[in-house]
């Protein structure tokens, strides 16, 4: 007859070695959370805080530049952009746990890698990296593998629905933004004859698909109007370009939307000549300042003292990952012995 107290020792042993090999996932917020970049200690970091700008909270901490993070569509992840492996050289992707911890590479071999995005299911990602030959971007699995150059051109943002990569082709002054079918590989330019020159910036898809938000400068010279560059929305088609806000407002940029596609963030520069995060809801002509960062003088000249990143809300997420069942099968074995 087989001893109980045997069976209970070796199935205690083989749930203590699960729980070892198999850690909890992460979690994601149970409330909307922001996740932005800010100057405000000394060098980029990554901090999360509340919709109206309440709860800010510092996620990393290190002396590196880390910036333009991005939620994963569970929220179970925080994707950004790091110099921190080959400082003070070039950026390459990293992930982290939404409360900061758990920091790794995304990929084996550091490169030059920035401007990430993840596709709408979470499995992949797509981003800039830059090569002798220019900027190219490219596509890959979460895991870094699989690594596919798919087009000439930077600054990549994935279509809700995945169908679709929007990116940004030319260099200052010839600017346009290139759709890209990421089934077939075909593109199209979105303007067909686009004012010149030309500086565009932060491409965004609307929640619902059928708007792109854009930061847009085009005046001439370039140099001369860069105090004018602001935020645009155009229609998925090529039609219905709209400005968010007035000419008459500083420098904006860097537009985010919210999940419900109602309200947007962006950056705006202050009275002391600091980018600070607001928030506008579309159709209105009043907006909300979130930040309000001061870094003394001391601490050196960081123009870019916050930028927001991405905004994520449970209502709207994919469904989270569920927890492993370590324990009901074993268990089960367990009594029926």
């Amino acid at each position: 007859m087989r001893n109980p107290y045997l069976s209970f020792f070796f199935a205690l042993s083989y749930v203590m070695l699960c729980l070892n090999v198999h850690p909890a996932f992460a979690k994601a917020p149970v409330t909307a959370k922001i996740v932005f970049t800010s100057s405000r200690d000394n060098n980029r970091e990554i901090y999360i805080m509340n919709p109206d700008g309440s709860g800010q909270v510092r996620l990393t901490h290190h002396r590196a530049d880390d910036a333009i993070p991005t939620w994963s569509p569970t929220g179970e992840q925080i994707l950004f952009a790091s110099d921190r492996d080959r400082f003070p050289i070039s950026r390459d992707l990293y992930l982290m746990d939404p409360d900061g911890k758990n920091v790794r590479r995304v990929f084996g071999k550091s490169k030059d890698r920035s401007s990430a995005v993840w596709s709408p299911d979470g499995k992949q990602i797509a981003y800039t990296k830059r090569e002798p030959g220019g900027s190219f971007v490219y596509i890959a699995t979460i895991d870094g593998k699989n690594e596919k150059k798919i087009a000439f051109g930077h600054s990549p943002a994935w279509s809700p629905d995945g169908e679709e990569i929007a990116f940004l082709t030319g260099w200052p002054e010839r600017m346009q933004i290139t759709i890209l079918n990421v089934s077939t590989r075909k593109q199209k330019v979105l303007f067909p004859r686009p004012v010149r020159p030309s500086w565009m910036s932060s491409l965004v898809w609307s929640p619902s698909r059928n708007k792109i938000a854009f930061t847009w400068l085009h005046e001439a010279p370039l140099k001369g109007f860069v105090d004018t560059e602001t935020i645009y929305i155009i229609n998925r088609d090529g039609t219905g370009l709209q400005q968010i806000t007035s000419d008459d407002a500083p420098k904006e940029t860097s537009p985010v939307w919210s999940p419900q596609g109602d309200a947007l963030l962006y950056d705006k520069v202050d009275k002391n000549n600091r980018l600070q995060i607001f928030k506008i809801t579309l159709g209105s002509d009043a907006s909300e300042q979130l930040t309000n960062t001061f870094i003394p003088k001391v601490f050196g000249d960081f123009f870019q003292a916050n930028s927001p990143g991405d905004w994520f809300d449970p209502a709207f997420a994919l469904p989270v990952s569920p927890q492993p069942n370590l324990l009901t099968t074993t268990w089960g074995q367990v009594k029926q012995k």
